[in-house]
């Protein structure tokens, strides 16, 4: 018996060490060493992370009068944990307000209750508790009146045989969209409203909102009740009870800082060079959020700490270019920075932003996403980012070959969630879309777990996040700015590879939705579809060229390295051809098949027209582009050509370079995204050139 014991154990110990063997040889290669690799990721801390984003946004807080004239409780923690990691520039900068507004002076809320007085006496809402329960443009106010549902309350329907004149409503959505018809045209006196990101999942939640008054309207109150109450708010009302509320708040419009915080390793070799790592520490300052965005603010602190401690042990040499990592008001801190810093601006050559990185993934439904740059930057730093973030998700999954995680990235304390992720095409509402503006033109990404169940509401507390997430990000992040920030003539060369085949890939799926479209077409519409499919296969070809011409920024003197990419040139330009006339060949046998005959490719009249005008942009147009300004311009200019560009508004911009025609511009947009009217973005272009952002030339 003792025998086949020692025989089982045996047994067992050679299975392990076998397997434990298997793993390490079947870990898939990446961009850096497998050791480096595994240096990084016994470095980089999920856990201290958390704890920095706890420190944070443990709770939300209503943040004192005082703050808003010193340096912010947030600021402070980022200076501090930044010299505690002995990073070599700390600073807190600070910036003009004028980009986005032409007050000197932000919203303060000082206090603010809801109270039921009848039929019973209840507290709804308390700011002290849920700071989220008073909505940001809330004007002071103490008033006792009747409760009437209006639904939504933004149409002229909902209150139809209501009177809610010197009444309170309740609306069932944002109250923004109810305010002007409830209380500017029917007199009511405030609004409470109920609205969050997921109720479904959390109908406790309460979500953020604001309210905008402008200085003719009514000044006005709203407050912010989650669904489970506001949905026994309204059966009650709809049952026939009279229900009667007390709202009180006291707020004042106080002078303000707008700050942000810069930090800097400095590269040795290349020192003007710069990788810049964004992430948001404000959106806006009475709203606060763990996942949004404290999550991206300790990420990239927790990558700083890694890439000194790297450094110091000797792990990595000093890096060759520097690394910035801004920690900014969303949006409107990053434009006053390109705004007011423009030779710091001129050092960047890519920008990652991370937004929301931190939540559990299972608990929150979440993928792990890369959006990368649009058409109109392509760029080497989708492949980068994608290339380590592919390595963490095939080492961090089970498979059924291995049985375990080939290389566990997994905090003390986090979850052992596998690692779902998706790499994504570009979308913004983020930092990232200030340094892919056309008038800046740095390659920018963004990093994001969605969804978040838990979005823009007081359930964005740090419960929802995950230490191993957290982990798993900064290991993408240490190692793409090693690998970018050092980048020499061994990683040159890995990126050429790495761009040259991932873009057969997408030439590939771009070949298979090109053919989607004359698939799907009968009659007439084949050559038309065919027209469609040619600008895809096109447009998709100059992308991929533009992306691989990209790191020519990191050959510096290499004639070898300079022939490989050529060649890399030469071999797309050849696919480029092959996939064009297989194109042309199905076409043909389309027309064929429905006794159609074929048309050669052509220019319409008014495509010829467009073809000769090309837009260019004045000084008032380089730079960022104040999105927020020219809408202003335009509303006060009558007379102005209609145009609807909806989502592709922002990339028809960024393809003004002074080159593109209007055709090629509607072109490129079209294959991007679905085809765009050729009326509208000349129309565009109309309203930008009389409102001075650019001139229309002829060929």
């Amino acid at each position: 018996m003792k025998g086949r014991r020692i025989v089982l154990l045996s047994l067992i110990i050679f299975l392990v060490v076998n397997l434990a063997g298997q793993d390490k040889n079947n870990i898939p290669s990446t961009l850096l060493p497998l050791d480096l690799m595994r240096a990084i990721v016994n470095e980089a801390s999920g856990d201290l992370a958390l704890q920095n984003e706890i420190f944070l946004t443990g709770v939300n807080r209503n943040r004192p009068a005082a703050e808003y004239q010193q340096q912010y409780f947030e600021t402070e923690i980022i200076v501090n944990k930044l010299k505690e990691y002995g990073v070599d520039e700390v600073k807190v900068v600070e910036f003009s307000s004028s980009l986005f507004s032409r007050s000197d002076k932000t919203w303060d809320a000082e206090s603010a209750e809801l109270w039921m007085v009848k039929p019973e006496k209840m507290k709804l809402a308390d700011l002290k508790e849920i700071a989220a329960s008073l909505c940001s443009g809330s004007s002071s106010t103490d008033v006792t009146a009747e409760l009437v549902y209006v639904g939504p309350g933004n149409k002229e329907k909902y209150y139809e045989n209501k009177d809610v004149s010197g009444k309170i409503v309740l609306v069932n959505g944002y109250p923004e969209g109810a305010r002007r018809l409830a209380v500017e045209k029917y007199g009511a006196l405030g609004l409470v409203a109920y609205a969050s990101s997921h109720p479904e999942f959390d109908p406790d939640q309460v979500g953020w909102s604001s309210i905008r008054p402008t200085e003719k309207e009514k000044a006005t109150f709203a407050f912010m009740i989650s669904t489970r109450l506001g949905q026994e708010l309204r059966d009650r009302l709809e049952r026939g009870e009279k229900i009667v509320l007390r709202a009180v708040c006291q707020t004042q419009m106080v002078p303000y800082k707008n700050q942000l915080v810069s930090a800097l390793i400095k590269g040795t070799e290349f020192p003007d060079e710069e990788l810049v790592f964004t992430a948001h520490l404000f959106e806006g300052f009475a709203k606060q959020g763990a996942n949004d965005d404290a999550s991206g603010c300790v990420a990239i602190l927790e990558t700083a700490r890694v890439l000194k401690k790297l450094i110091a042990d000797g792990v990595i040499p000093p890096l060759r270019r520097s690394v910035r990592f801004l920690f900014i008001p969303e949006i409107s801190g990053t434009a006053a920075f390109v705004k007011e810093h423009p030779e710091v601006v001129r050092r960047f050559f890519a920008n990652i932003n991370e937004d929301m990185v931190g939540e559990a993934l299972i608990k929150n439904n979440s993928f792990f996403l890369l959006k990368q740059t649009p058409w109109s930057l392509p760029s080497y730093l989708n492949d980068v980012l994608a290339a380590f973030i592919e390595w963490v998700g095939q080492t961090n999954c089970q498979t059924i070959e291995y049985r375990r995680m080939l290389l566990p990235i997994i905090s003390p304390t986090g979850s052992r969630d596998p690692f779902y992720y998706r790499i994504d095409k570009f979308f913004g509402s983020s930092d990232h879309i200030v340094f892919l503006d056309g008038g800046v033109k740095v390659p920018a990404v963004m990093l994001i777990a969605w969804p978040d169940m838990w979005y823009h509401t007081s359930g964005d507390t740090p419960d929802k996040s995950d230490s191993t997430q957290l982990k798993r990000v900064v290991v993408i992040s240490v190692a793409s700015a090693v690998f970018l920030a050092n980048a020499g003539e061994a990683e040159v060369e890995k990126m050429i590879l790495e761009v040259g085949s991932r873009g057969l890939k997408r030439l590939a799926a771009d070949k298979r939705k090109a053919e989607g479209f004359l698939q799907e077409a009968s009659g007439e519409g084949l050559h038309k579809a065919y027209k469609r499919a040619f600008n895809l296969l096109d447009q998709a070809a100059k992308r991929e060229r533009t992306a691989l011409k990209s790191i020519e920024f990191f050959i510096k003197q290499s004639s070898e390295l300079k022939q490989l990419l050529q060649t890399r040139l030469k071999e797309l330009d050849q696919t480029e051809r092959l996939l064009k006339a297989g194109l042309e060949k199905l076409y043909r046998f389309k027309c064929q098949t429905a006794g159609l005959k074929a048309r050669r490719l052509g220019l319409t009249p008014e495509e010829k027209r467009l073809a000769r005008l090309v837009p260019v942009r004045t000084e008032k147009m380089k730079g960022f582009f104040n999105s927020w300004e020219f809408r202003r311009l335009r509303g006060e200019m009558k007379d102005l050509p209609k145009y609807n560009l909806g989502r592709t508004e922002f990339e028809v911009r960024n393809f003004i370079d002074g080159q593109r025609s209007i055709l090629e511009i509607r072109n490129a947009v079209s294959a991007e995204y679905e085809p765009v009217g050729l009326q509208d973005v000349e129309n565009y272009m109309k309203v930008l050139e009389k409102l001075g952002y650019i001139k229309l030339v002829r060929k």
